[in-house]
């Protein structure tokens, strides 16, 4: 994450600390993220020179005014007059990374071959986090290299319960015994 996405969500983070809203906002800044990151359209338009920043401030509040705190609405018209709302799905990221921090919450990621359900992600959290001790927060990537199973990352930590990698530890010892 760059330094910039770092300093705006830790000022969003105090703020969020100081009113005592760090849960709610850490729901609707994954909202504001998801809305970026699924419309590509939207960076280009608010990043856009041409448009004036009347019509994007007009496209923020339309988009998002009765979806987020007022508070948090008024953070990102400051970043799209400071020139920074590309920055948006990095500022959340952080802003995530934060909330869940102080909530002694470690981020992972799972990687599958299709999209888990929301309970077998659940599942997967809860397992592995009682493994490595912890609470845990897992985002879903897919990989369809895996062929079948998952493989779960947190940090220096992996779980790899996929077929590829049986395959490939497989394979390892063949070829050690063929020697």
């Amino acid at each position: 994450m760059d330094s910039v996405s770092v300093r705006y969500a830790t000022a969003l983070f105090e703020l969020a600390c100081e009113k005592q809203c760090a849960d709610k906002w850490q729901e609707q800044m994954s909202f504001v993220k998801s809305v970026f990151a699924n419309n590509k359209d939207y960076l280009a338009f608010f990043s856009h020179y041409r448009i004036t920043k009347e019509e994007k401030r007009g496209v923020l509040l339309s988009v998002f005014k009765d979806r987020i705190d007022r508070d948090l609405l008024n953070f990102l018209q400051l970043l799209l007059d400071k020139r920074r709302i590309s920055n948006v799905i990095g500022i959340a990221s952080a802003f995530n990374t934060l909330c869940n921090e102080a909530k002694g919450v470690s981020e992972g990621i799972v990687y599958s071959v299709s999209e888990l359900s929301a309970e077998h992600k659940k599942e997967i959290e809860e397992s592995v986090g009682k493994k490595l001790g912890m609470k845990l927060e897992l985002v879903n990537k897919l990989d369809p290299t895996l062929i079948s199973g998952i493989r779960v990352v947190v940090g220096d930590n992996v779980i790899d319960g996929s077929i590829k990698y049986r395959l490939d530890s497989l394979k390892s010892e063949l070829l050690k015994e063929s020697r």
